[in-house]
């Protein structure tokens, strides 16, 4: 029976393949026509590779088999205006983990001949060699998630070198330039040269907190977790930034719980990075704009979850992803250089949440931490 109530053309006979479909009453086997394994094998071959326009063309054209149509529905993968948002989401890589558990082969009984079948019907070995390749396509993608690991991590273990090893060596130089700019301050009385000496000291400090973010990415101090709520992190942000907002002119507010989380975190370290995020959200909006921050979660959950959106301009999906990268420059979203998200991430991590990133350009952002939470709450 298909997802709509009515009869496929044909039922799944001994030797056949077809997809297990769960539905309220019961489970549906969908038939697979020849040319739909011959298209269910071409999307999970493309989906190996990085051409996402190819990933989208193959699995449109496997939807063009009425049973995977249906089964890419009732997965939350059609029609094909969403299958090609899956592609770009990356969300796709999903499916051979789904088709493997929905794959059905029926068997051929033993000494006995395969039910006649029309020419639609696969060749039996076809349905086997499907299902070889969505191991194949699962193992890929396995190995594609430990390669890019590994990347991070070496990428981090680098960073680390680099901010270390030259950090100390530029911080150095920088204080004597600061130092000696601020000696000459204070005899100067031309305002043009204050102002611009001024202008050194200022700069000096500046790339001085850049190296010392550098070394905070590469390697955040060690956290020192304890029993918190949400309301005791989140509170000295938004009063801690209520000036500066009101200055840019951005409404900056916040929506608590209506019960009190408890969090078991570095409290320091997790009010820090939501002031990061915050102040983010703040220059990415324009005069009249609005930064709201937001907690969800439930008492006895293990989780709890702050949100810090706003109403900016926002990012694609290439910006978005990268903008936890240091010195990334994400300018065209209205955010500078910097290293404010990649902070705040390592800091979120440090304490045992993670941190993501939703946005879309022309609606904003929205950073979602997700905390580890603690039985402490009133």
């Amino acid at each position: 029976m298909s997802p709509n109530g009515r009869d496929h053309d044909r039922s799944i006979g001994p030797g056949d393949s077809g997809l297990a479909l769960a539905l309220p009453g019961g489970v549906a086997l969908l038939a697979v026509s020849q040319a739909g394994c011959v298209a269910l094998l071409r999307g999970i071959i493309a989906g190996m590779s990085a051409d996402p326009e190819r990933v989208a063309e193959a699995w449109s054209r496997a939807a063009d088999d009425p049973a995977i149509a249906a089964w890419l529905n009732a997965e939350g993968f059609g029609p094909t205006n969403t299958l090609t948002a899956a592609v770009a989401s990356g969300r796709l890589h999903e499916l051979p983990a789904r088709l493997q558990k929905a794959l059905v082969v029926a068997a051929v009984p033993q000494g006995r001949p395969a039910a006649p079948r029309g020419d639609a019907a696969p060749p039996a070995g076809l349905p086997i060699l499907l299902r070889e390749a969505l191991l194949a396509a699962e193992a890929h993608h396995a190995l594609a998630d430990r390669f890019t690991e590994r990347v991070a991590e070496a990428r981090l273990e680098a960073l680390r070198e680099l901010a270390y090893g030259a950090g100390h060596e530029i911080n150095n130089p920088l204080a004597n330039i600061a130092a000696r700019a601020q000696a000459l301050l204070l005899d100067e009385r031309e305002p043009e040269r204050r102002r611009r000496l001024a202008t050194i000291v200022d700069q000096a400090f500046r790339a001085r907190d850049m190296i010392g973010g550098l070394m905070l990415y590469a390697r955040p101090p060690k956290p020192e977790p304890v029993e918190t709520t949400v309301e005791d992190v989140v509170r000295p942000v938004i009063e801690g930034l209520a000036s500066r907002a009101a200055a840019s002119g951005v409404r900056l507010d916040y929506s608590p719980c209506p019960r009190r989380l408890g969090l078991y975190v570095d409290a320091t370290q997790v009010g820090e990075a939501l002031r990061m995020l915050a102040v983010n959200a703040i220059e990415a909006v324009d005069d009249g704009g609005r930064v709201h921050l937001e907690s969800v979660g439930e008492p006895a959950a293990a989780r709890a979850k702050i949100i810090v959106s706003d109403n900016g301009p926002g990012m694609d999906a290439d910006t978005a992803t990268r903008a936890g990268d240091p010195f990334f420059c994400g300018r065209e979203a209205g955010r500078g250089i910097g290293l404010g998200l990649p902070k705040a991430r390592r800091l979120i991590e440090s304490s045992g949440g993670s941190l993501a990133i939703e946005s879309r350009p022309g609606y904003g952002t929205r950073c979602i931490v997700d905390l580890p939470t603690s039985q402490f709450a009133s």
